[in-house]
C-alpha cells in the first residue's frame, strides 16, 4: 500500500538537498534542444555510465529518446545569466547567446562548462513522472579553473572555490 504524502512538503524536504547544476542537451530533426537537470550522478566507471533524469512531458526528452545522443554538462558561473532559461517551463530560444560546440555525438556542448560528457543512449528506465536515461560517456571534458553553479532551495549560487576556505582536519 503506497501512503499518500503532501506535494508542498516533498517539494521542500527535497529542495534542501544542496545540488549541482547541469543542462542536458541533444540535436534532433528539430535543431538543438535543452533543459536544466539537478538529477545527476555517475552509474559506472567501466563502462563509464552517468545517469539524468528528465521530467517525461519535457521535449528534450522526447528528442533525447529519437536521437539516441545527449550531453550532459555542469554548469558553471559563466552560464548565471542563462540557467533559468533552461529550466523555464517555454521553450523559447534556450541556446540564445550560449556559446557551444558539437560533441563528437552531435550534441551541443556548452563552452565554459566545469565538465561535460558526450553520450549515447545505454538505457531508459521508468522514473515515475520522470524517465531515467543512462548515458554510455564517449567524450568528455573537464575545466578545473571554473567555479561550479548550485542549487538549493529555489536560489542558484555560485560556488568559488577560491573563496572557500577548506575545512581543517586535526
Amino acid at each position: 500500500m503506497t501512503q499518500s504524502i503532501d506535494v508542498g512538503l516533498w517539494r521542500e524536504a527535497m529542495g534542501g538537498f544542496l545540488s549541482g547544476i547541469t543542462v542536458v542537451t541533444t540535436r534532433g530533426e528539430a535543431g538543438v534542444a535543452g533543459t536544466a537537470v539537478n538529477a545527476f550522478s555517475a552509474v559506472s566507471q567501466d563502462p563509464p555510465l552517468l545517469l539524468v533524469c528528465l521530467d517525461r512531458k519535457s521535449r528534450s526528452l522526447d528528442a533525447i529518446r529519437k536521437s539516441g545522443i545527449l550531453a550532459v554538462n555542469i554548469l558553471s558561473n559563466a552560464h548565471m545569466d542563462v540557467v533559468r532559461r533552461f529550466a523555464a517551463k517555454s521553450e523559447d530560444d534556450r541556446f540564445r547567446d550560449v556559446d557551444f560546440f558539437d560533441g563528437v555525438t552531435g550534441a551541443p556542448v556548452l563552452a565554459e562548462s566545469v565538465a561535460w560528457f558526450d553520450c549515447e543512449v545505454h538505457a531508459l528506465h521508468d522514473g515515475g513522472d520522470h524517465e531515467i536515461v543512462v548515458g554510455r560517456v564517449l567524450d568528455l571534458g573537464s575545466n578545473k579553473n571554473a567555479a561550479p553553479l548550485a542549487y538549493h532551495r529555489g536560489n542558484i549560487w555560485c560556488l568559488d572555490a577560491g573563496a572557500a576556505t577548506p575545512e581543517q582536519r586535526s
